[in-house]
Protein backbone atom coordinates (compact mmCIF):
# COMPACT_ATOMS: atom_id res chain seq x y z
CA UNK A 1 0.00 0.00 0.00
CA UNK A 2 3.04 2.46 0.73
CA UNK A 3 4.24 1.50 -2.36
CA UNK A 4 1.32 3.23 -4.29
CA UNK A 5 2.16 6.21 -2.16
CA UNK A 6 6.02 6.16 -2.58
CA UNK A 7 5.37 6.38 -6.00
CA UNK A 8 2.58 9.19 -5.80
CA UNK A 9 5.28 11.15 -3.33
CA UNK A 10 8.11 10.94 -6.08
CA UNK A 11 5.28 12.21 -8.57
CA UNK A 12 5.28 15.50 -6.08
CA UNK A 13 8.89 15.86 -5.80
CA UNK A 14 9.37 15.77 -9.64
CA UNK A 15 6.42 18.74 -9.73
CA UNK A 16 7.96 20.68 -7.28
CA UNK A 17 11.49 20.41 -8.60
CA UNK A 18 9.84 21.58 -12.05
CA UNK A 19 8.07 24.61 -10.50
CA UNK A 20 11.17 25.86 -8.74
CA UNK A 21 13.46 25.68 -11.72
CA UNK A 22 10.80 26.55 -14.26
CA UNK A 23 10.19 29.57 -11.53
CA UNK A 24 13.87 30.65 -11.07
CA UNK A 25 14.38 30.78 -14.20
CA UNK A 26 11.71 32.93 -15.14
CA UNK A 27 12.49 35.56 -12.59
CA UNK A 28 9.58 34.81 -10.45
CA UNK A 29 11.33 33.32 -7.56
CA UNK A 30 14.23 35.12 -6.33
CA UNK A 31 16.20 35.27 -3.47
CA UNK A 32 16.12 38.58 -0.78
CA UNK A 33 19.17 39.58 1.31
CA UNK A 34 18.45 38.41 5.09
CA UNK A 35 20.59 40.07 8.31
CA UNK A 36 22.28 38.02 10.45
CA UNK A 37 25.12 37.61 13.16
CA UNK A 38 27.48 35.58 14.33
CA UNK A 39 30.07 35.71 17.14
CA UNK A 40 33.95 35.84 16.79
CA UNK A 41 36.13 34.63 19.12
CA UNK A 42 40.05 35.22 19.63
CA UNK A 43 42.49 33.68 21.55
CA UNK A 44 39.74 30.91 22.64
CA UNK A 45 41.05 28.26 25.21
CA UNK A 46 39.33 25.65 26.73
CA UNK A 47 40.57 24.67 30.79
CA UNK A 48 39.37 22.78 34.19
CA UNK A 49 37.31 25.86 34.65
CA UNK A 50 35.80 25.94 31.02
CA UNK A 51 35.87 28.29 28.52
CA UNK A 52 37.77 31.31 28.26
CA UNK A 53 38.71 33.71 25.91
CA UNK A 54 40.17 37.29 25.93
CA UNK A 55 38.04 38.74 23.39
CA UNK A 56 34.72 38.27 21.26
CA UNK A 57 32.58 40.25 18.97
CA UNK A 58 29.58 40.33 17.29
CA UNK A 59 29.62 40.69 13.38
CA UNK A 60 26.29 41.09 10.83
CA UNK A 61 26.35 40.24 7.84
CA UNK A 62 23.71 39.74 4.95
CA UNK A 63 22.80 36.40 3.30
CA UNK A 64 20.58 35.06 0.21
CA UNK A 65 17.43 33.97 2.05
CA UNK A 66 14.70 32.37 -0.09
CA UNK A 67 11.84 32.10 2.70
CA UNK A 68 9.11 34.13 1.35
CA UNK A 69 9.94 32.23 -2.67
CA UNK A 70 9.29 29.00 -0.57
CA UNK A 71 6.07 30.41 0.83
CA UNK A 72 5.35 30.99 -2.40
CA UNK A 73 6.33 27.56 -4.08
CA UNK A 74 4.41 25.86 -1.57
CA UNK A 75 1.14 27.95 -2.57
CA UNK A 76 1.32 26.82 -5.78
CA UNK A 77 2.56 23.31 -5.47
CA UNK A 78 -1.43 22.73 -2.76
CA UNK A 79 -2.56 23.78 -6.25
CA UNK A 80 -1.33 21.14 -8.20
CA UNK A 81 -3.08 17.50 -9.22
CA UNK A 82 0.46 15.94 -8.18
CA UNK A 83 -0.62 17.44 -4.51
CA UNK A 84 -4.17 16.81 -4.56
CA UNK A 85 -3.57 12.88 -5.53
CA UNK A 86 -0.92 12.67 -2.77
CA UNK A 87 -4.16 14.26 -0.25
CA UNK A 88 -6.22 11.84 -1.35
CA UNK A 89 -4.15 8.55 -1.25
CA UNK A 90 -3.10 9.52 2.44
CA UNK A 91 -7.01 10.46 3.26
CA UNK A 92 -7.82 6.67 1.85
CA UNK A 93 -5.02 4.60 3.51
CA UNK A 94 -5.02 6.49 6.75
CA UNK A 95 -8.46 8.34 7.12
CA UNK A 96 -8.24 11.54 8.33
CA UNK A 97 -5.40 11.36 10.53
CA UNK A 98 -4.41 15.00 10.76
CA UNK A 99 -0.96 14.42 11.79
CA UNK A 100 -0.27 12.64 8.32
CA UNK A 101 -2.01 15.11 5.75
CA UNK A 102 -0.62 17.71 7.54
CA UNK A 103 2.61 15.72 7.22
CA UNK A 104 2.08 15.87 3.50
CA UNK A 105 2.34 20.07 3.88
CA UNK A 106 5.29 19.94 5.73
CA UNK A 107 6.80 17.29 3.23
CA UNK A 108 6.69 19.29 -0.15
CA UNK A 109 7.81 22.00 2.21
CA UNK A 110 10.96 20.22 3.12
CA UNK A 111 11.67 19.52 -0.70
CA UNK A 112 11.65 23.26 -1.32
CA UNK A 113 14.12 23.76 1.14
CA UNK A 114 16.25 21.20 -0.64
CA UNK A 115 15.75 22.97 -3.90
CA UNK A 116 16.72 26.08 -2.70
CA UNK A 117 19.27 25.49 -0.29
CA UNK A 118 20.87 22.36 -1.27
CA UNK A 119 20.71 22.43 -4.93
CA UNK A 120 23.93 20.19 -4.59
CA UNK A 121 22.68 18.02 -2.55
CA UNK A 122 19.02 17.62 -3.27
CA UNK A 123 18.29 14.43 -5.16
CA UNK A 124 19.89 12.37 -1.83
CA UNK A 125 18.04 14.73 0.55
CA UNK A 126 14.25 14.74 -1.48
CA UNK A 127 14.70 10.60 -1.20
CA UNK A 128 15.85 10.33 2.51
CA UNK A 129 12.62 12.66 3.01
CA UNK A 130 10.70 10.28 0.84
CA UNK A 131 11.65 7.04 3.12
CA UNK A 132 11.47 8.89 6.15
CA UNK A 133 7.87 9.91 5.64
CA UNK A 134 6.97 6.30 4.54
CA UNK A 135 8.40 5.49 7.96
CA UNK A 136 6.53 8.15 9.76
CA UNK A 137 3.31 6.59 7.93
CA UNK A 138 4.40 2.83 8.95
CA UNK A 139 5.17 4.18 12.23
CA UNK A 140 8.45 3.27 12.70
CA UNK A 141 11.46 4.20 14.40
CA UNK A 142 13.25 6.90 12.75
CA UNK A 143 16.64 8.96 13.78
CA UNK A 144 15.91 11.67 16.86
CA UNK A 145 18.55 13.58 18.62
CA UNK A 146 19.64 16.49 20.76
CA UNK A 147 22.75 18.37 21.21
CA UNK A 148 23.29 19.70 24.46
CA UNK A 149 25.12 22.32 25.75
CA UNK A 150 26.11 21.31 28.95
CA UNK A 151 27.33 23.25 32.53
CA UNK A 152 29.02 22.15 35.92
CA UNK A 153 31.39 19.17 33.84
CA UNK A 154 34.64 20.22 32.07
CA UNK A 155 36.42 17.15 30.54
CA UNK A 156 39.90 16.98 29.92
CA UNK A 157 39.36 14.64 27.16
CA UNK A 158 38.61 15.77 23.77
CA UNK A 159 35.61 13.41 23.98
CA UNK A 160 33.94 10.77 25.68
CA UNK A 161 31.43 8.10 24.68
CA UNK A 162 29.50 7.08 26.98
CA UNK A 163 27.15 4.80 25.14
CA UNK A 164 25.93 4.28 21.49
CA UNK A 165 24.85 7.06 20.23
CA UNK A 166 25.59 8.73 23.80
CA UNK A 167 28.51 11.05 23.41
CA UNK A 168 30.29 14.17 25.59
CA UNK A 169 32.91 16.39 24.13
CA UNK A 170 34.69 19.68 24.46
CA UNK A 171 33.25 23.14 23.33
CA UNK A 172 35.30 24.21 20.02
CA UNK A 173 35.21 27.77 18.75
CA UNK A 174 32.86 26.93 15.53
CA UNK A 175 29.88 25.89 18.42
CA UNK A 176 30.24 29.26 19.65
CA UNK A 177 30.73 31.17 16.45
CA UNK A 178 27.18 29.84 14.61
CA UNK A 179 25.13 31.78 12.89
CA UNK A 180 21.49 32.84 14.11
CA UNK A 181 19.14 35.67 12.74
CA UNK A 182 19.49 38.92 13.52
CA UNK A 183 16.06 40.29 13.76
CA UNK A 184 15.42 40.09 17.35
CA UNK A 185 18.78 41.73 19.00
CA UNK A 186 17.91 41.37 22.36
CA UNK A 187 16.63 37.42 21.99
CA UNK A 188 18.06 35.22 24.58
CA UNK A 189 20.25 33.72 22.20
CA UNK A 190 22.13 37.02 21.41
CA UNK A 191 24.30 36.27 24.40
CA UNK A 192 27.45 34.94 23.85
CA UNK A 193 26.86 30.86 24.82
CA UNK A 194 29.81 29.49 27.37
CA UNK A 195 28.79 25.78 27.95
CA UNK A 196 31.70 23.80 29.98
CA UNK A 197 30.87 20.71 27.19
CA UNK A 198 28.34 19.39 24.73
CA UNK A 199 26.67 15.91 25.05
CA UNK A 200 24.97 14.33 21.91
CA UNK A 201 22.18 11.69 22.03
CA UNK A 202 20.79 9.90 18.82
CA UNK A 203 18.51 7.33 18.94
CA UNK A 204 15.59 5.64 16.65
CA UNK A 205 12.21 6.83 18.40
CA UNK A 206 8.96 7.84 17.62
CA UNK A 207 8.62 11.62 19.62
CA UNK A 208 10.16 14.54 20.46
CA UNK A 209 8.59 13.23 24.28
CA UNK A 210 11.54 10.62 24.07
CA UNK A 211 14.55 13.15 23.23
CA UNK A 212 13.26 15.50 26.33
CA UNK A 213 13.48 12.71 28.72
CA UNK A 214 17.11 11.16 27.62
CA UNK A 215 18.66 14.78 28.24
CA UNK A 216 16.82 14.60 31.81
CA UNK A 217 17.73 11.11 32.31
CA UNK A 218 21.24 11.81 31.16
CA UNK A 219 21.88 15.05 33.10
CA UNK A 220 20.63 12.83 36.44
CA UNK A 221 23.30 10.61 35.58
CA UNK A 222 25.91 13.58 35.24
CA UNK A 223 24.89 14.73 37.88
CA UNK A 224 25.29 11.71 40.34
CA UNK A 225 28.77 11.06 39.10
CA UNK A 226 30.63 13.74 40.83
CA UNK A 227 29.19 16.53 42.76
CA UNK A 228 28.76 19.08 40.10
CA UNK A 229 26.08 21.60 39.13
CA UNK A 230 25.25 19.65 35.92
CA UNK A 231 22.54 21.11 33.75
CA UNK A 232 21.55 22.39 30.10
CA UNK A 233 21.69 26.00 29.28
CA UNK A 234 19.88 24.93 26.27
CA UNK A 235 19.73 21.94 23.76
CA UNK A 236 18.46 21.71 20.33
CA UNK A 237 16.44 19.10 19.14
CA UNK A 238 16.59 17.62 15.63
CA UNK A 239 14.86 14.40 13.86
CA UNK A 240 14.57 12.53 10.46
CA UNK A 241 10.44 12.24 11.24
CA UNK A 242 8.76 14.56 8.53
CA UNK A 243 5.46 14.65 10.63
CA UNK A 244 6.70 15.47 13.89
CA UNK A 245 7.23 19.06 14.17
CA UNK A 246 7.89 18.83 17.91
CA UNK A 247 11.41 17.56 17.21
CA UNK A 248 13.04 20.47 15.97
CA UNK A 249 13.76 23.63 17.96
CA UNK A 250 15.83 24.42 20.71
CA UNK A 251 15.11 24.13 24.64
CA UNK A 252 16.60 27.00 27.00
CA UNK A 253 16.51 26.22 30.69
CA UNK A 254 14.95 28.64 32.69
CA UNK A 255 18.19 28.77 35.17
CA UNK A 256 20.24 31.08 33.12
CA UNK A 257 23.03 31.57 35.99
CA UNK A 258 26.25 29.58 35.67
CA UNK A 259 27.13 26.53 37.49
CA UNK A 260 27.69 27.23 40.79
CA UNK A 261 30.14 24.18 41.22
CA UNK A 262 31.87 22.01 38.64
CA UNK A 263 33.94 19.26 38.49
CA UNK A 264 36.46 17.86 35.79
CA UNK A 265 36.44 14.66 34.50
CA UNK A 266 40.51 13.89 33.73
CA UNK A 267 41.45 11.37 31.10
CA UNK A 268 41.87 8.44 33.55
CA UNK A 269 38.20 9.33 34.89
CA UNK A 270 36.92 8.59 31.36
CA UNK A 271 36.38 4.58 32.04
CA UNK A 272 34.87 5.69 35.48
CA UNK A 273 32.56 7.53 34.07
CA UNK A 274 31.84 5.13 31.14
CA UNK A 275 31.27 2.51 33.59
CA UNK A 276 29.59 4.57 36.15
CA UNK A 277 26.57 5.43 32.57
CA UNK A 278 26.56 1.68 32.47
CA UNK A 279 25.65 0.80 35.78
CA UNK A 280 23.64 3.37 36.96
CA UNK A 281 21.35 4.96 33.37
CA UNK A 282 19.11 2.24 32.69
CA UNK A 283 18.59 1.74 36.21
CA UNK A 284 17.45 5.12 37.41
CA UNK A 285 14.00 5.30 38.72
CA UNK A 286 11.97 7.49 36.26
CA UNK A 287 10.48 9.43 39.15
CA UNK A 288 14.13 11.16 39.23
CA UNK A 289 13.95 12.31 35.84
CA UNK A 290 10.74 12.05 34.27
CA UNK A 291 8.27 14.78 34.86
CA UNK A 292 5.23 13.32 36.65
CA UNK A 293 6.14 13.97 40.47
CA UNK A 294 3.00 12.26 41.32
CA UNK A 295 5.39 8.99 41.46
CA UNK A 296 7.55 10.67 44.51
CA UNK A 297 9.02 8.81 47.34
CA UNK A 298 11.81 9.19 49.55
CA UNK A 299 14.52 8.77 46.94
CA UNK A 300 12.66 11.64 44.55
CA UNK A 301 12.79 13.83 47.69
CA UNK A 302 16.45 12.59 48.13
CA UNK A 303 17.05 13.60 44.61
CA UNK A 304 15.71 16.85 44.55
CA UNK A 305 17.18 17.88 48.02
CA UNK A 306 20.48 17.00 46.45
CA UNK A 307 19.44 19.26 43.68
CA UNK A 308 18.85 22.13 45.24
CA UNK A 309 21.64 21.99 47.32
CA UNK A 310 23.60 21.84 43.72
CA UNK A 311 21.72 24.06 41.89
CA UNK A 312 19.92 26.95 44.36
CA UNK A 313 22.51 29.77 44.77
CA UNK A 314 22.39 31.88 48.09
CA UNK A 315 22.74 31.84 51.71
CA UNK A 316 25.15 29.04 52.51
CA UNK A 317 23.06 27.47 55.63
CA UNK A 318 20.62 26.93 53.13
CA UNK A 319 21.94 24.84 50.93
CA UNK A 320 23.67 22.78 53.58
CA UNK A 321 20.00 22.36 54.93
CA UNK A 322 18.86 21.38 51.64
CA UNK A 323 21.48 18.29 51.47
CA UNK A 324 20.52 17.51 55.25
CA UNK A 325 17.06 17.17 54.37
CA UNK A 326 17.88 14.63 51.46
CA UNK A 327 19.80 12.41 54.12
CA UNK A 328 16.86 12.48 56.22
CA UNK A 329 14.32 11.22 53.81
CA UNK A 330 16.52 8.61 53.17
CA UNK A 331 17.82 7.55 57.00
CA UNK A 332 15.18 8.38 58.96
CA UNK A 333 11.92 6.40 59.54
CA UNK A 334 8.46 8.41 59.31
CA UNK A 335 7.60 8.08 62.83
CA UNK A 336 11.06 8.79 64.33
CA UNK A 337 10.99 12.33 66.44
CA UNK A 338 13.72 11.98 68.83
CA UNK A 339 17.65 12.01 68.69
CA UNK A 340 17.27 12.42 64.74
CA UNK A 341 21.08 14.03 64.65
CA UNK A 342 22.38 10.91 66.69
CA UNK A 343 20.30 8.41 64.78
CA UNK A 344 21.37 9.79 61.35
CA UNK A 345 25.30 10.02 62.05
CA UNK A 346 24.93 6.57 63.23
CA UNK A 347 23.11 4.79 59.97
CA UNK A 348 25.01 7.31 57.37
CA UNK A 349 28.53 6.79 59.14
CA UNK A 350 27.79 2.47 58.96
CA UNK A 351 27.01 2.56 55.11
CA UNK A 352 29.85 4.92 54.57
CA UNK A 353 32.29 2.85 56.85
CA UNK A 354 31.45 0.21 54.64
CA UNK A 355 32.67 1.65 51.46
CA UNK A 356 35.77 3.17 52.85
CA UNK A 357 35.19 6.18 54.67
CA UNK A 358 36.11 7.34 58.55
CA UNK A 359 33.16 6.80 60.68
CA UNK A 360 33.76 8.56 62.84
CA UNK A 361 34.84 11.74 60.69
CA UNK A 362 31.45 11.45 58.65
CA UNK A 363 29.62 11.24 61.92
CA UNK A 364 31.50 14.59 62.99
CA UNK A 365 30.73 16.52 59.54
CA UNK A 366 27.05 15.26 59.98
CA UNK A 367 26.72 16.62 63.21
CA UNK A 368 27.83 20.37 62.11
CA UNK A 369 25.77 20.44 59.38
CA UNK A 370 22.83 19.24 61.29
CA UNK A 371 23.15 21.96 63.67
CA UNK A 372 23.48 24.14 60.52
CA UNK A 373 20.19 22.70 59.11
CA UNK A 374 18.55 23.14 62.19
CA UNK A 375 19.20 26.86 62.56
CA UNK A 376 18.07 27.72 59.31
CA UNK A 377 14.88 25.15 59.49
CA UNK A 378 14.11 27.96 62.10
CA UNK A 379 14.50 30.71 60.88
CA UNK A 380 18.06 31.32 62.24
CA UNK A 381 21.78 31.54 60.74
CA UNK A 382 25.22 30.86 62.03
CA UNK A 383 26.70 33.18 64.50
CA UNK A 384 30.08 34.76 63.87
CA UNK A 385 31.50 32.75 66.29
CA UNK A 386 30.09 29.88 65.20
CA UNK A 387 30.93 30.91 61.49
CA UNK A 388 34.65 31.22 62.38
CA UNK A 389 35.32 28.08 64.64
CA UNK A 390 33.83 25.89 61.84
CA UNK A 391 35.96 27.76 59.00
CA UNK A 392 38.83 27.14 61.41
CA UNK A 393 37.63 23.30 60.99
CA UNK A 394 37.21 23.34 57.18
CA UNK A 395 38.72 26.10 55.79
CA UNK A 396 35.39 27.01 54.19
CA UNK A 397 31.71 26.17 54.70
CA UNK A 398 31.83 25.63 50.87
CA UNK A 399 34.03 22.23 52.05
CA UNK A 400 31.87 21.05 54.49
CA UNK A 401 28.52 21.36 51.45
CA UNK A 402 30.48 19.54 49.16
CA UNK A 403 31.20 16.69 51.49
CA UNK A 404 27.64 17.00 52.69
CA UNK A 405 26.31 16.75 49.09
CA UNK A 406 28.71 13.91 48.51
CA UNK A 407 27.65 11.48 51.32
CA UNK A 408 24.21 12.22 49.76
CA UNK A 409 25.17 11.36 45.98
CA UNK A 410 26.29 7.97 47.46
CA UNK A 411 23.43 7.47 49.57
CA UNK A 412 21.42 8.09 46.48
CA UNK A 413 23.19 5.91 43.75
CA UNK A 414 23.71 3.03 46.52
CA UNK A 415 19.80 3.01 47.44
CA UNK A 416 19.36 2.63 43.64
CA UNK A 417 21.35 -0.26 42.99
CA UNK A 418 20.68 -2.28 46.10
CA UNK A 419 17.09 -1.96 45.12
CA UNK A 420 15.73 -1.95 48.88
CA UNK A 421 12.56 -0.29 50.63
CA UNK A 422 13.33 2.38 52.98
CA UNK A 423 12.37 0.61 56.11
CA UNK A 424 14.35 -2.59 55.31
CA UNK A 425 17.31 -0.41 54.29
CA UNK A 426 17.26 1.58 57.91
CA UNK A 427 16.95 -2.09 59.71
CA UNK A 428 19.84 -3.85 57.73
CA UNK A 429 22.08 -0.58 59.29
CA UNK A 430 20.67 -0.69 62.72
CA UNK A 431 20.64 -4.58 63.43
CA UNK A 432 24.58 -4.58 61.51
CA UNK A 433 25.58 -2.58 64.50
CA UNK A 434 24.56 -4.99 66.90
CA UNK A 435 24.51 -8.52 64.66
CA UNK A 436 27.57 -9.91 63.25
CA UNK A 437 25.24 -11.83 60.72
CA UNK A 438 23.51 -8.62 59.60
CA UNK A 439 27.04 -6.73 59.17
CA UNK A 440 28.07 -9.60 56.97
CA UNK A 441 24.87 -9.33 54.94
CA UNK A 442 24.85 -5.68 54.64
CA UNK A 443 28.99 -5.53 53.24
CA UNK A 444 27.67 -8.20 50.70
CA UNK A 445 24.97 -6.24 49.77
CA UNK A 446 27.63 -3.06 49.40
CA UNK A 447 30.61 -4.86 48.01
CA UNK A 448 28.46 -4.68 44.21
CA UNK A 449 28.05 -0.69 44.82
CA UNK A 450 32.16 -0.20 45.37
CA UNK A 451 33.42 -0.23 41.90
CA UNK A 452 30.48 2.13 40.96
CA UNK A 453 31.09 4.77 43.16
CA UNK A 454 34.33 4.89 42.69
Amino acid sequence: MTENIAETLQELTLTIMKTVQEGVSKGEFQPEKELAFRWKLQNFRYTDAGITQSQARGDYFTKESWFRASLKVLERIKQTNSYSNSHEQLRKTFGDDVKFTSGLETFADQVIHSCFYEPLTKDARINSLIANFLKDLRREPVKYGAEVELDGIVLRPETIELDFGITLRQPKIEDLEKEMPAYVPMAPNFLLPNPSAYLTIEFLGRAAREVQIKVERAITTLRLFRVGSVKYSSYRMYSDSVTDMMARGTLRSHNEEPALDKYVVTVEEATKLRKFWHAIADYLPPALFEFDQTKADHLTIAYTRYSDGLLQNGVIERRIANAMMGMESLYLKRGETQELAYRLGVRVGKLLCMLGFDHHEVKRNLSDAYRIRSLFAHGSQLSYKEKRKLELKYKTLKNLLVTVLDYLRISIIVAILLKKGKDELIDILDDSLIDNQKEDQLRSLLSSTKGVIG
